[in-house]
């Protein structure tokens, strides 16, 4: 087998595991992006249900907040309601209590007019008292001197007569009847008002529990819309971090389909050059065959000429033997058939020369190429144009820097020699390295 078919080996063999590698890389990328491909659409789902979660959140915080602006605009109705209804029941308690100051005033009046008539009483009761004893006669009274005196002293001059003094008396009678009436109607209009008195402290009393009572509902009214407020307030700001939040989920959202997008594109991609690579892969598999056809008959090939090569062999000893010579000497004077290695789109032939001759210099290292076990004789890749082997030259095989045989060069020509297996320590192998030294 010569350098180029090796060569042609070597590199459809590179090629095959080069494209498989590639294949396998792609492979493993693409299940490597179906499967971030598929976290992204669970993360797609997760964020959507979140968003919806938190969607569903912010209308109900909508909504709770709406109730609370309702409640807080009916609890203002309501608070203003009581404060008219407190400023009504204001209004009234100062009616009130300027009636009771008006009524009490009018007690004071009338207190003072009864006091008044009672000593109007008093003074006539006391006048009664001092009246003078009437001395009555048939024809006329006579009254005594301290009663004169006193009705002089009384206002106006009172005459003595009978019928004139019992026309005064009655008046005073009169008088005092109608005062004792006045009196009492006085002291009835006291009781009244006394009662007046008391009912509007009552209803003074009343009103004050009662403002202090709306006082204490306005209170708490005030306190329940601060409460509305601070919590409408905190509402607020729940809606709008929810608000914000659901930005965010929305942005995230549209960044994760952007690079869902480009996944999908690079699998494309990658799907397009796994196809690509799937038909190198298999263009090479069909060159790869073909070669290995090649190589066959290649090998049937040189399996030929190595037979022609022995029965060449046998008939050289042959004739040394029978002329006693050399053999370095006699295979200089023998030819051999040319030796065709075919490989992959090329063929290498070579023609039998007269009379080799060793070239002065060139590679002083080769490798086995081909093997017969039956007539102890190797193929190695050394020739009279690529290397200074001559005709029974000894070379020597290594394995991992470890010499293992000998060998002694038969025939030589222009890309191969074949050389007889002199020594060896292991079985040979093709591809053993073979040197001149």
């Amino acid at each position: 087998m010569s350098i180029a078919v090796r060569v042609s080996v070597w590199i459809l063999g590179v090629l095959v595991v080069v494209s498989a590698a590639v294949a396998v890389l792609a492979l493993m990328q693409k299940q490597t992006l179906q499967g971030q491909n598929q976290s992204l659409h669970d993360q797609i789902s997760d964020d959507a249900s979140k968003l919806a979660d938190i969607t569903s959140k912010a209308k109900k915080l909508q909504d709770d907040a709406d109730q609370l602006n309702s409640k807080m605009s009916q609890t203002q109705q309501d608070k203003a309601q009581l404060q008219s209804l407190y400023d009504e029941l204001k209004q009234k308690s100062d009616d009130f209590k300027s009636q009771l100051d008006q009524a009490n005033s009018d007690r004071d009046d009338w207190k003072n007019r009864v006091e008044t008539i009672s000593r109007q009483r008093d003074d006539l009761m006391q006048k009664l008292k001092e009246r003078p004893t009437q001395i009555v006669y048939k024809d006329r009274i006579i009254q005594s001197p301290s009663a004169v005196a006193a009705v002089d002293n009384a206002s106006a001059p009172v005459d003595v007569t009978s019928s004139q003094g019992d026309q005064y008396w009655a008046s005073v009678l009169r008088q005092k009847a109608a005062l004792q009436v006045e009196l009492q109607k006085a002291k009835f209009d006291l009781d009244q008002a006394a009662l007046q008195v008391v009912d509007l402290k009552k209803q003074n009393s009343d009103l004050d529990l009662e403002i202090k009572r709306i006082s204490n509902e306005k209170d708490e009214i005030v306190q329940k819309i601060k409460y509305g407020q601070d919590l409408a307030d905190n509402l607020s700001i729940d809606l709008a971090r929810s608000r914000n939040d659901q930005k965010a989920v929305n942005d995230r959202a549209d960044k994760l389909k952007e690079e869902n997008l480009a996944l999908q594109s690079q699998i494309r991609d990658l799907s397009s050059s796994k196809l690509e690579l799937e038909r190198t892969v298999s263009s090479l598999t069909d060159d790869k065959d073909a070669m290995q056809k090649k190589l066959i008959e290649t090998e049937s090939i040189i399996q030929s000429r190595i037979d022609d090569i022995w029965k060449i062999k046998q008939g050289l000893d042959k004739k040394l033997s029978e002329n006693s010579v050399s053999p370095a000497s006699s295979s200089g004077s023998m030819e051999l058939p040319p030796i065709i290695v075919n490989a992959p789109q090329q063929q290498v032939a070579a023609a039998a020369e007269s009379n080799p001759a060793p070239a002065a210099s060139g590679k002083t290292e080769g490798s086995i190429i081909s093997i017969n076990e039956t007539n102890n004789f190797v193929i190695v890749d050394l020739g009279q144009e690529n290397s200074s082997v001559g005709v029974g030259n000894i070379l020597k095989v290594y394995r991992n820097s470890n010499q293992i045989a000998t060998l002694e060069v038969i025939q030589l020509r222009r890309d191969i020699c074949a050389a007889d297996i002199k020594e060896k320590s292991s079985a040979l192998k093709v591809g053993d390295v073979v040197k001149t030294n």
